[in-house]
């Protein structure tokens, strides 16, 4: 899994991938390029292979791709640090509600919120 990541990330880095992304002016903009320069991904059959690839490229690389404050990855768990603990987690990124980080209601990601009517199409 490790290697696919490294992989991809250098294929970004020698293909002019950072400028691209750093371009793009929002972060659902910037998932859709992610997509584009690396269409392989999309076979990636591992959820958390395609977590740490977006994990390590917003910290890594400083593209904002919607990455919980609170949110770690390691080589195969993922973690809410909300309290200062390492709590097993099942968020995605970006994680468009969290009941601990968006204690005020509102939500930090409200475009990556599906809206009814695309559930049940």
């Amino acid at each position: 899994m490790r290697n696919r990541v490294v992989t991809a990330m250098a294929k970004i880095k020698e293909n002019g991938g950072i400028k691209a992304l750093q371009e793009c002016p929002t972060i659902r903009e910037r998932h859709k390029k992610l997509a584009e320069l690396l269409p392989e991904i999309s076979e990636w059959g591992i959820l958390i292979a395609k977590q740490q690839l977006i994990y390590h490229v917003h910290y890594v690389f400083n593209i904002d791709l919607g990455v919980c404050e609170h949110f770690l990855l390691d080589d195969y768990r993922q973690y809410c640090r909300f309290d200062g603990a390492k709590n097993e987690c099942s968020c995605l990124i970006p994680q468009s509600f969290c009941i601990f980080r968006d204690q005020d209601g509102k939500p930090k990601y409200p475009e990556f919120i599906p809206c009814l009517s695309s559930l049940i199409q």
